[in-house]
């Protein structure tokens, strides 16, 4: 067994040339599955392991793991049996008979209408004090970057690889290039983010410093480089601490409410798609889930039928 590990990690360092941490994480996932068996099957070798021995494991481990941390370890066996398997130590590999656990649909915060509202109106109730003219260039591009995330539904690293040149506020759209495969969509941008938008634009060459190599960057940070994704994480999560829940968001908090909020207001489901740059439709049903969820709560607590018997309308 402690031979083929070794062997094992001389591939991954020279014909497969992993990364050290994968490398790491590849042996130390086969070694605790050798673990395992070592103490359910004493005396065991690879080649008499089946699909029976993967599957008691992944079992076990699914009682303390994630289901992403097991499909993992899944993959690094996958990954070992097909080099015993290149070398003639066994003749199949039971890892790929066994499928990866089934991941949990994640369904994202709710932010309702108010709360978006007075999250991306954040910055602009901090305009009314004394500020310098790059401190209010700085408000007034914050204030434009959370209503854009709003209005457009864009991912952060989209928000950030914008470039002046990509919008084009007389027609109230924005060219978004995605970072997935380089994938480029046409988003409208409502007005409210359009007058934002514009404001700041009047207000950027303070933020513009001396025309360094990212002038062509539509958000400027103070020394007049493009603001990264970090920053427009801090500056989400300040303004989230306002709200009545005092939630923990992240910038992907506004796309998810874009989406759930124009589903509720009756946008069809391929035009959200296609604004949120989703290349399969699944992905973009999540967002239905939300909506469904929402309105069997306000059915639930508005139609007679849905209460209670004893009501007005039994008496």
């Amino acid at each position: 067994m402690e031979n083929w590990l070794r062997a094992f990690g001389s591939y991954l360092d020279q014909g497969a040339a992993a990364a050290s941490n994968t490398r790491v994480a590849y042996l130390r996932d086969v070694g605790e599955f050798a673990a395992f068996l070592s103490e359910s099957r004493p005396g065991w070798d690879w080649p008499s392991v089946g699909e029976n021995q993967v599957l008691a494991w992944l079992a076990q481990g699914l009682k303390t793991k994630k289901r992403s941390t097991m499909a993992r370890k899944l993959m690094s066996l996958r990954k070992f049996f097909d080099f015993l398997l290149r070398q003639g130590a066994v003749a199949a590999n039971p890892a790929r008979l066994v499928r990866p656990p089934r991941q949990g649909r994640h369904l994202p915060a709710r932010l309702s209408v108010d709360e978006a509202f007075h999250l991306v109106q954040g910055p602009a109730r901090e305009q009314g004090k004394a500020l310098s003219l790059a401190q209010r260039a700085a408000g007034l591009r914050d204030l434009a970057m959370l209503e854009l995330l709003y209005s457009s539904g864009l991912r952060v690293s989209e928000l950030t690889g914008l470039d002046t040149g990509h919008l084009r506020l007389d027609l109230g759209l924005v060219r978004v290039v995605s970072g997935k495969g380089g994938r480029e969509r046409w988003v409208p941008v409502g007005r409210r983010a359009a007058e934002a938008l514009e404001n700041y634009l009047a207000a950027r060459g303070e933020l513009a410093g001396q025309g360094g190599p990212e002038e062509a960057a539509l958000f400027l940070n103070q020394r007049g480089g493009r603001m990264t994704p970090r920053s427009v994480q801090r500056l989400v999560a300040r303004f989230a601490g306002e709200l009545s829940a005092g939630r923990s968001l992240s910038p992907h908090a506004l796309r998810h409410a874009m989406a759930t909020h124009l589903l509720e207001g009756g946008a069809d489901l391929r035009s959200v798609q296609e604004m949120l740059g989703h290349k399969s439709l699944s992905t973009t049903q999540k967002y239905t889930h939300l909506t469904v969820d929402h309105l069997l709560k306000v059915y639930d607590q508005a139609h007679p039928r849905s209460r209670e018997a004893g009501g007005e309308e039994n008496k």
